[in-house]
């Protein structure tokens, strides 16, 4: 019986054996081989890291260099922008003088005086002179169509407003060279004699006309001519009544003729700006006059 017995002895030992071996080879290999899994996906992010990390650094870097320029950028525009634009205009006539030595003062642009007493140089000739998109008379060409780009742009307003009004005006003669002023002088007065030309004609570089500030308008109620009967028309009350408005005064009031010199031009305007203008037509004095009370 001793033989039997060892022998199942030594079965059931070698059993226990085996079955030892067999439960811890699972045991081992999945602790192993995950962790290696694992490790090697977030071991990629780190190398890259520091890359990521460089180009982000360089990029607050880029965005704060950029930004300050644009705060600063729309402070300093804004104040030296608008003192220097704005400025002038409001100083620029008290300190101007009207003339020197019978001279224009030509610094006085849009409220520039010329007059039998101040003259303009021969030489003279407005630099932005354009033409206007209004109607002329036939017998208005070249530079007569043409007035300063201010000037034009007030008489294109007028003249659309006088439209829309039932109005019926047309130009006769806006800018006049020195040259022209001098033949058109030279004629009136072989026509009518100097002392009776210097009441409605002005001699050479004393003409409103060449400053490109001043146009003769005229309507078919009176055959589109330069006479004191266009007063009387519905054009030529409309034109009184509201020349103001789009920055141009009658300049030859029949009022005013001991101060001016010249006899009542109901078509000759001459453009100011609308708030002068305004202020002429509210005060009612010579354009000579407005002009010493400003600088006063």
């Amino acid at each position: 019986m001793r033989n039997p017995s060892q022998w199942m002895v030594c079965c059931a030992l070698t059993l226990t054996l085996v079955g030892c071996t067999t439960s811890e080879q699972p045991a081992t290999n999945e602790p192993v081989e995950e962790p290696v899994v694992t490790e090697e996906e977030p071991m990629t992010p780190p190398v890259e890291a520091p890359e990521s990390n460089d180009e982000e650094s360089d990029t607050p870097d880029t965005e704060v260099t950029e930004e300050p320029p644009t705060e600063e950028e729309p402070p300093a525009e804004t104040p030296e922008t608008t003192p220097e634009e704005e400025a002038p205009p409001v100083e620029l006539v008290p300190k101007e003088p009207l003339q020197t030595n019978g001279q224009a003062n030509l610094a006085l642009d849009t409220l520039i005086l010329v007059n039998k007493q101040i003259a303009l140089p021969s030489n003279y000739k407005p630099q932005d002179l354009v033409t206007p998109n209004i109607d002329f008379v036939d017998s208005a060409t070249g530079d007569r169509r043409m007035l300063r780009q201010e000037a034009a742009s007030g008489i294109e307003a007028l003249m659309t407003a006088a439209k829309t009004a039932g109005i019926d005006l047309r130009g006769t003669s806006a800018f006049r060279s020195y040259d022209y002023q001098v033949q058109l002088f030279n004629a009136y007065v072989a026509r009518d004699g100097k002392e009776q030309a210097m009441k409605y004609s002005a001699p050479p570089g004393h003409s409103e006309h060449q400053t490109g500030l001043a146009i003769d308008v005229s309507s078919a109620s009176v055959g589109y001519q330069l006479t004191q009967g266009l007063e009387q028309t519905k054009e030529g009350k409309w034109l009184a009544d509201n020349a103001h408005k789009f920055g141009f005064i009658v300049r030859y009031q029949r009022a005013f003729e001991d101060e001016t010199g010249y006899m009542y031009e109901p078509w000759h305007l001459r453009y100011i700006g609308v708030e002068h203008a305004t202020n002429v037509k509210q005060m009612n004095v010579p354009f000579e006059e407005y002009l010493k009370q400003l600088m006063d």
